[in-house]
């Protein structure tokens, strides 16, 4: 019975793909100041396809994100067959493979721009083009250095030449100074083809010059699959989403109290006590799997494990296997009295046994993410979790302390950050910044936290205007931004604890997102303290921005998984992209065609963006506005 159902249904999808207009399509595109709008056209001056337009109406082409520095696109299209396009590759061995894989990914994406059924509009726009399919596409990638993996100090610039030569041939140079700058032009030229509907072969511009680089060396989401599991399908399919839109960086916060969820082979007891099931975990290989399948994409897969608090599930075993409380508080109630959300859990940081465990979670995440950066979490520590857990206050007061005073806590804390940091030293066997969120701790002086700032990097989840965010330049901190009063992608919608809305609401509009600067933010602060004091009142006020490796919006999970995950992250992800890599003096209002139009692209590569706009101002670019 179901294969009788499907050989009736495919037949109709396959019909759902082809022409369903007897008549010849009406409708033509003239460009009228810049933007593409639609005519009937039998008006005379004639037109273009949609398609023709949108690539050569604008001087920016609807690329996204805009490029910083200098570039150029020809008002004129060239058309050409996918399996005419080839490459060749001038770059060290140890990046051949990664370039080779993006160029397939490449020619991939060009033939998933043919539409099934053909092109509806043969004849309409005049005279084909008879060399369409003999025309050759080379292109020619030039990678002047070997790395393979990425840093913060990794160029990603990029130079990218289209020309459509004497020979009737369409030549395409990459300059690059690593793989990902290179990967990056790939998919900048990527943006420069779409289909002909004249053809019914793809075209690009006849010409195009493009150099461009990002103004951040951090251009990240933070994607959480503790509270809700996602599958390794939706995270490699934000990573594809991440990679149309130059993000380099997936902030994994993998476990938190709620659950366990990754393969610790060292403490296999990790994920067997912490996993929702035993479906629902990552296993080492599928780990491996996602770095290399990132890194190929041109972007870093950072881990974080979430620590003192923030623990609870998968840490319950330790009494039975005779170590002791490796957490305490976990599942207490009422929960509001010792955590910020249930369920409650912190780690016992008295508790010696804890540290060897902590060591080999450690050493696992550092084979397997082989990460240039390394995130401890650090947020959302409740005191009286400590104070009311009698091993902890007991431990306080036979050092000589009042086992009521919060101070003797902070102390403990202090204490774990420090032991903690020289655990990841030991593992890692290498220097590299760990990174914390803002907390208590941070709001102290790093004098007397020890938290240097040359060995960590804070990000700000609080809001753009938070003295802290001040305070913490000042100190000489380098931040990354992840302000939930825009940032914020789970915003917005029901309570998950109680009635009403969430407790960030209200909702991240992509406008919201795109509009929030990181420089403009890391300028409005001025120095603290002492150092205010020294500075004459008529100086300009100081810039910090330099101290601000980039951002990362965050889609925390209580009320997302797989279902809800595309529509949540896109496009405001790649309003977040725009703002991150090109950091534009402009508002999200210049940027707006393109992104209607790029929310369009993102789909028709397969990732499910929530539309903005309806298609008609798609249509009728300039049209869909609010008179001021």
């Amino acid at each position: 019975m179901l294969l009788l159902i499907w050989l009736l249904v495919a037949p109709a999808l396959a019909a759902a793909q082809q022409c369903k207009l007897s008549l010849p399509y009406p409708w033509t595109w003239r460009c009228d100041k810049g933007a593409c709008v639609r005519h009937p056209s039998d008006e005379p001056g004639g037109g273009l396809p949609l398609n023709a337009c949108k690539l050569t109406c604008n001087s920016d082409a609807n690329l996204w994100p805009k490029p910083t520095g200098p570039f150029s696109v020809s008002n004129s299209t060239i058309s050409f067959r996918p399996e005419s396009v080839s490459f060749t590759y001038e770059a060290a061995d140890a990046v051949q493979p990664l370039l080779s894989a993006a160029g397939d990914r490449l020619k991939a994406t060009l033939y998933d721009m043919l539409p099934e059924g053909g092109s509806c509009t043969a004849g309409l726009y005049g005279k084909s083009d008879a060399a369409t399919g003999q025309r050759p596409v080379k292109v020619i990638v030039f990678v002047d250095r070997d790395a393979a993996s990425l840093t913060l100090d990794t160029s990603e610039f990029y130079q990218l030449l289209i020309n459509h030569t004497t020979e009737d041939e369409v030549r395409v140079m990459i300059y690059a100074d690593t793989f990902f700058g290179a990967r990056h032009a790939l998919e900048t030229l990527s943006q420069l083809i779409n289909y002909d509907e004249v053809n019914d072969s793809l075209q690009t511009v006849t010409s195009a010059m493009v150099s461009d680089a990002p103004v951040y060396p951090l251009r990240a989401l933070t994607i959480d699959t503790s509270r809700n599991f996602l599958s390794m399908a939706g995270l490699r399919r934000t990573v594809d989403g991440m990679a149309i839109n130059k993000l380099n960086t997936l902030h994994w916060h993998i476990t938190d109290t709620n659950s366990f969820p990754i393969e610790i082979q060292r403490e296999p007891r990790m994920a067997r006590y912490g996993a929702y099931s035993p479906r629902e975990m990552y296993t080492t290989e599928e780990v491996r799997q996602l770095v290399q399948y990132a890194r190929e994409r041109g972007v870093r897969v950072l881990p974080e494990l979430d620590m003192p608090a923030h623990v609870g599930y998968g840490w319950q075993w330790g009494e039975k296997a005779g170590l002791g409380k490796l957490a305490v508080c976990l599942g207490r109630e009422p929960w509001q009295s010792y955590c910020v959300q249930p369920p409650c859990g912190q780690m016992n940081i008295i508790n010696d046994n804890l540290y060897p465990v902590l060591e080999k979670i450690l050493a696992e995440y550092d084979e397997l993410f082989s990460p240039d950066m390394f995130h401890m979490g650090g947020d959302e520590i409740n005191l009286n979790c400590w104070k009311t857990t009698p091993e902890i206050a007991d431990y306080v007061e036979s050092l000589g302390g009042d086992r009521t005073d919060d101070e003797e806590y902070m102390k403990l804390w202090i204490d774990f950050q420090q032991r903690a940091y020289g655990l990841w030293s030991k593992v890692s066997n290498r220097s590299m910044p760990l990174i914390l969120w803002t907390s208590h701790l941070t709001q102290r002086p790093a004098t007397e936290t020890k938290l240097d700032p040359s060995q960590y990097i804070i990000q700000i989840w609080t809001t753009g205007a938070d003295k802290e965010i001040g305070d913490l330049l000042s100190q000489g901190y380098k931040l990354i931004l992840s302000n939930y009063d825009a940032w914020y992608l789970d915003c917005g919608v029901s309570a998950w604890v109680g009635a009403g809305n969430n407790w960030c609401a209200p909702y991240k509009s992509w406008q919201t997102v795109y509009d929030n600067s990181p420089r403009d933010i890391a300028r409005s602060f001025q120095p603290a303290g002492e150092a205010a004091s020294l500075r004459p009142a008529q100086t300009a006020p100081v810039d910090y921005s330099h101290q601000i490796l980039g951002g990362s919006a965050a889609l925390w999970s209580e009320q997302s998984d797989d279902q809800t995950l595309d529509v949540k992250l896109w496009p405001r992800g790649a309003a977040l992209a725009e703002r991150l890599w090109a950091e534009p003096e402009t508002t999200h209002t210049e940027a707006e065609h393109r992104f209607v139009h790029h929310r369009r692209r993102m789909v028709a590569r397969g990732i499910g963006a929530e539309t903005v706009q309806p298609e008609y101002c798609h249509q009728y670019e300039g049209s869909c506005y609010i008179n001021k």
